[in-house]
């Protein structure tokens, strides 16, 4: 497994090179607009446009400006967003916690409900609570988030004349009981899709498990029935899961830009948007570079969990 893992990280560094290359270039296509005519606005002289887009760098070539943001990021500084200036490292680092707290919520609740609505479900197959369990799971996957993050906020007003806080930011540590009531909410609506799948690959899981001879006979040697589900039983149906959890895991990135715009937060997927809108290539960039690593970091914890939970798998 340790080799299989350092020849896995050696693909790092040509990861980030492909990614800032096909990103670096795309940005800069023809039909792309000029960020320093953005900047400049629409009745700007030439001189000013000059101006901005030598303080830019965009005077120079494109090559050279591949180069030299190759070695920015080698050395860790990805440069000045184009709208404030500011640092876009510390730009998104002010905002990961936000988008963080906003990812692991949401995770944490469709974890939850997907595998225990799951596993239920198959113990109950073909009863009042499997039924119902399943028309749970077809709603959920058939219902837009956007659609019940709007009514979280219109229902609440108009049934108990109750608003919830939108906006801002508090951390938990100051305040624990504002931020629940600011981030617990609109997560646990996000999760209800995502819980509605994973609900269903963890059933189809379950049945095929708890048919092997195996649990047949763990049954007979007298074992309690919890014992046979989860030390028997759910352990062996973790692989399809595990993977469903890491790929939903992949997807809530993006997907906590609908929370944040609903809810005007200010994390990394709304400042990603904004910054996408205004051509902030910078941001663009970096964003684009991290949301790889991630990608590739996220992939590789599942492939290597494989291997914790079934022994026969083997990695070379």
């Amino acid at each position: 497994m340790r080799q299989y893992t350092l020849r896995r990280l050696s693909y790092v560094p040509i990861v980030v090179i492909a990614v800032s290359l096909i990103t670096f270039f795309t940005l800069r296509l023809p039909w792309v607009t000029d960020p320093a005519i953005l900047m400049c606005g629409m009745n700007c002289s030439v001189e000013n446009e000059q101006i901005i887009r030598e303080s830019m760098g965009l005077d120079e070539s494109v090559g050279v400006q591949f180069m030299n943001y190759l070695k920015d990021v080698v050395t860790g500084d990805f440069g000045l967003t184009f709208r404030g200036q500011q640092p876009v490292a510390q730009e998104i680092i002010n905002r990961l916690p936000v988008t963080f707290e906003i990812m692991g919520l949401a995770m944490f609740f469709t974890t939850v409900m997907g595998v225990t609505f799951g596993v239920l479900s198959a113990v109950k197959q073909n009863t009042f609570t499997d039924y119902g369990l399943r028309v749970f799971a077809v709603l959920g996957q058939a219902i837009p988030d956007f659609f019940l993050l709007v009514l979280l906020i219109v229902l609440p007003s108009l049934w108990w004349n109750y608003s919830p806080p939108v906006g801002g930011h508090v951390s938990i540590f100051e305040d624990p009981w504002t931020n629940l009531r600011l981030y617990v909410p609109p997560a646990f609506v996000v999760a209800l899709s995502s819980s509605a799948v994973l609900m269903r690959v963890t059933r189809s899981s379950m049945l095929e498990v708890l048919r092997q001879d195996y649990v047949r006979t763990a049954r007979a040697k007298g074992l309690s029935e919890n014992v046979v589900i989860l030390s028997h039983s759910l352990r062996n149906a973790l692989v399809p899961i595990v993977t469903i959890i890491g790929s939903y895991l992949i997807a809530l990135f993006f997907g906590s830009v609908i929370i944040e715009l609903v809810f005007s937060i200010n994390g990394v997927g709304q400042f990603l948007l904004t910054s996408a809108l205004a051509y902030d290539f910078p941001v663009l960039q970096f964003l684009v570079l991290y949301t790889a690593l991630v990608i590739m970091v996220i992939n590789l914890a599942i492939d290597l969990s494989y291997a914790l939970l079934d022994p026969r798998v083997k990695y070379r």
